[in-house]
């Protein structure tokens, strides 16, 4: 199950990783071997969840990893004011 995951998710630069008896999978980074900073999947076993779920599950994990990416300036709208109001 797994390399049918892998081969899935492969065009998103992605792998699926973790599992064990902690049922804790992740995505990492194929390029960069790096761990994607995004939520994990946690299930027992990885045919609880059908491939086109784990597709799904890792185009939203290589979403929020790039939103965790974003400089804190990005992020936070900044108001600037036409006068000091103090």
């Amino acid at each position: 199950m797994r390399t049918r995951i892998n081969k899935a998710i492969s065009h998103l630069g992605l792998k699926i990783a973790g599992g064990g008896c902690d049922g804790v999978f992740y995505f990492v980074d194929i390029a960069s071997n790096k761990v994607l900073e995004a939520n994990l999947v946690y299930v027992s076993a990885m045919t609880h969840l059908p491939v086109s779920r784990w597709v799904a599950e890792a185009e939203s994990a290589l979403k929020q990893d790039k939103q965790n990416q974003k400089p804190f300036q990005e992020l936070v709208q900044v108001i600037k004011l036409s006068k000091r109001i103090y």
